[in-house]
């Protein structure tokens, strides 16, 4: 039994609603925050040197790192000049899943405690809306990445897990409409990846019987689980994962 209980007075499809939403400008800010400051490479050396060489010249002191909030972690890691590298891979997820043991801040960030609520604050701040050029779409983007993965989703407080469900329903629905307006940022149902993921993640964390069912007997959609990436039928993993949620939610 999921011991969830769903409870929204805020509209009609009792979505939680939060008005407190920030400009791209300001959700890129970094003022207060205790970053480290990387030496900018080269053009000569972005040019011939190894990426193991970048690499080493973008790994975080330990006593640093200790000392840094979450939030700045995974400022960090949006504004890290390698960050940009998980888009070189087959899939983001097996991308992320290469940063994650080649950054130091990546573990750091997904082991604490608080990410989960952290993360899900930067995300209800953010209108879809006001999302207007590549440096704020990267930054949602690595958001929505980073707040999807299990290490994140498995150490949520119950009511962030359904904080976190709720607008990610809603969002759907908000990219469903900006995809016809704004086409040049969104594509939909390509730009729900993440959102399903993570609700996906949700579901095995808490072993949904039904969701595991389908895995089991779906190799699409569990291999969408393993590299957050939608091959073949976009509609039919949207349709399958968000009726389970539904179920997940009701039960």
């Amino acid at each position: 039994m999921i011991g969830i209980v769903f409870i929204s007075c805020n509209n009609e499809r009792g979505y939680e609603v939060d008005h407190n939403y920030l400009s791209c400008d300001q959700l890129l800010n970094t003022s207060g925050l205790k970053l480290y400051s990387f030496k900018p490479f080269t053009d000569s050396e972005w040019r011939s040197t190894s990426y193991e060489y970048k690499l080493g010249k973008r790994q975080i002191p330990q006593s640093f790192l200790n000392k840094m909030n979450t939030t700045a972690l995974f400022y960090q890691f949006v504004l890290c000049d390698l960050s940009k590298s998980i888009g070189l891979f087959n899939s983001i997820q097996l991308g992320f899943e290469n940063a994650k043991e080649q950054l130091n801040m990546l573990p750091e960030l997904l082991n604490r405690q608080d990410a989960g609520e952290t993360l899900l604050k930067i995300l209800q701040q953010i209108s879809l809306e006001t999302i207007d050029n590549n440096d704020c779409m990267w930054f949602y983007r690595c958001l929505q990445i980073v707040i999807a993965q299990p290490e994140v989703i498995n150490q949520m407080a119950v009511e962030d897990i359904e904080k976190y469900i709720l607008f990610q329903m809603r969002s759907q629905e908000i990219i469903s409409g900006l995809a016809e307006t704004n086409p040049y940022y969104w594509i939909y149902p390509n730009s729900l990846d993440y959102i399903l993921f993570g609700l996906g993640n949700v579901m095995l964390r808490y072993e949904f019987e039904p969701f595991v069912k389908m895995l089991e007997t779906n190799p699409g959609l569990n291999d969408f689980m393993i590299t957050a990436t939608i091959y073949g039928n976009h509609d039919e993993y949207v349709s399958l994962i968000n009726d389970c949620i539904e179920k997940f939610k009701n039960n």
